[in-house]
């Protein structure tokens, strides 16, 4: 287990419109800015295009199951982190039209619809890099 703390933060609303892909952008961003490491406490928003990994299994090596949802799909919750400017956003998501509720990693190529919107804490006095643990090969937050 890790822990990090910060006493120089500050917060952030992003926010996208019509057609920005928020992944890709979200990561332009935290690079033009020079975040390295923030939270992302909190987002909604609409997407028309979708694309998700989950889990597929429990054991190692971890396998991972991707989804490609087209439509109006409602965002209910966006999280996650910043480590080594890198940005690892969750989402839980509803598929309109097939009334189906998704939940797992946002992917890039996923499209806003109408707009959207995220919240970050930065931890400005916060280095980090994204590692591989040695003994199980999955990947890992190390200090910079």
């Amino acid at each position: 287990m890790q822990t990090f703390s910060s006493s120089k933060t500050y917060a952030m609303m992003v926010t996208f419109k019509r057609g920005d892909m928020i992944v890709e952008q979200l990561t332009e961003m935290l690079r033009d800015e020079g975040i390295v490491m923030a939270l992302i406490t909190s987002g909604l928003g609409a997407f028309d295009r979708c694309n998700l990994h989950v889990i597929g299994g429990t054991g190692l090596p971890p396998v991972e199951e991707f989804i490609h949802l087209e439509g109006p799909i409602e965002v209910g919750s966006i999280q996650g982190t910043v480590i080594g400017g890198q940005p690892h956003i969750h989402v839980v998501v509803q598929d309109v039209a097939n009334d189906k509720t998704y939940a797992g990693h946002l992917e890039p190529d996923s499209r806003v619809c109408y707009r959207a919107a995220v919240g970050l804490v930065v931890l400005a006095d916060q280095s980090s890099a994204m590692g591989q643990d040695p003994q199980t090969g999955l990947v890992s937050t190390a200090l910079g």
